[in-house]
């Protein structure tokens, strides 16, 4: 078996450890005691901070440390929790060659167990490295990422004091580094109108779920613009058959990659959806709460640099885009620490045809490896 059979090999068998532990967001506790033993196994000091009580889960994000001699304080970041489970399917990946795929019943986890295991795989690098020659490696593994970034937002991230920071929850393939990503808020829409009998005097109701149905045929969903998504993810209202219903709300999300974009987004939904339920007598109330700002990285950050002079080398074909898509990323430039989202190869995630290359994440950890500096495997 040659050097990088070995490796493949090595990375499937952490990479399905870690997939079978079952991590929904708020229930990390089983994965955060699995990994806290597997840092301190390779050396790390590990804390767990208390993020669990601020999301309702039972876990904290984990941070942990390995010193260096090298005055650079690098964080490597990945999230530890899943989307939910699908309810009585037990967690199974499989193997074929060097892929490791959910079976079809189940999710695999690989969104972000993957990116986990590549931080694990990177600190025993790192471990491996003579003191004086690697930089101080900061390990933050969050919790309730599927949830918003709920860890991430609690993670009090001056306190790492770190100079900068690689995630690795990139969906994109290897090469590509997600260095711009959007802002995104919540939006729940309320339609209101008048109950009446449906059978005695219907002429004296006004139907919020007809004019809901209005609003949803009114304003643009999917793809508004190249920069613009809008959708509408959840509806409720209505009660007894023989009442018309007097209330429908509506609940969805709104992403642009500029503030401004965002605004006016959100201003044409709610001129749009108003309009569109006056037609049927129906008012509208738009209640919005933000989640999180984008970022843009300039290509001469340092997290940037540091892959690219490594990239060629490793027969690496750097390319930066842009992510419609949320990640703990988000937060952590929000928060001022410059964050690259490292593209790990993940494929259709948050599904039970999930799966990943565990080759795929080899080449990842030997070229960031190369640009920290690491000892080599």
């Amino acid at each position: 078996m040659s050097n990088a059979e070995a490796a493949t090999t090595a990375m499937q068998l952490r990479l399905i450890d870690l997939c079978r532990v079952p991590s929904p967001s708020r229930h990390e506790r089983l994965i955060a005691d699995h990994l806290r033993a597997e840092m301190v196994a390779i050396g790390l000091t590990v804390t767990e901070d208390d993020a669990g009580t601020s999301t309702g889960g039972d876990a904290g994000n984990l941070v942990a440390l390995l010193p260096g001699g090298l005055p650079e304080r690098i964080v490597l970041a990945a999230h530890m929790d899943t989307v939910p489970l699908v309810p009585g399917v037990p967690l199974a990946p499989e193997v074929e060659g060097s892929v490791v795929r959910a079976g079809g019943q189940q999710i695999l986890g690989a969104d972000d167990k993957a990116g986990v295991s590549v931080v694990l795989s990177l600190l025993e690098r790192a471990a491996a490295t003579p003191f004086a020659q690697r930089p101080t490696l900061i390990a933050v593994i969050t919790v309730c990422e599927e949830l918003g970034l709920l860890g991430a937002k609690h993670l009090d991230v001056a306190a790492l004091r770190a100079d900068h920071a690689y995630s690795f929850d990139g969906e994109v393939p290897v090469g590509e580094l997600i260095t711009s990503a959007v802002f995104k808020e919540d939006v729940t829409i309320t339609v209101t109108g008048r109950a009446a009998h449906a059978a005695l005097e219907p002429e004296r109701g006004i139907h919020a779920i007809k004019a809901a149905a209005a609003v949803v045929e009114a304003i643009p969903l999917g793809r508004v613009a190249d920069d613009q998504v809008l959708n509408i993810g959840a509806i409720t209202g209505g009660g007894a058959t023989n009442v018309i219903p007097a209330s429908v709300t509506m609940r969805g999300e709104l992403r642009a990659f500029s503030a401004d974009r965002l605004e006016e987004l959100a201003g044409k939904v709610s001129a749009l959806a108003t309009a569109a339920a006056a037609r049927h007598g129906a008012s509208v109330a738009i209640e919005r709460r933000h989640l999180y700002d984008g970022y843009s990285l300039a290509s001469d950050a340092a997290p940037i640099k540091r892959l690219a002079a490594a990239a060629m080398r490793h027969d690496v074909q750097l390319k930066t885009v842009s992510s419609i898509g949320g990640s703990d990323t988000s937060i952590l430039n929000q928060k001022g620490l410059p964050t690259v989202n490292v593209g790990i190869g993940m494929h259709d995630i948050h599904s039970v045809n999930e799966w990943i290359d565990a080759s795929d994440l080899v080449r990842v950890v030997e070229w960031v490896a190369a640009a920290l500096g690491l000892a080599e495997s």
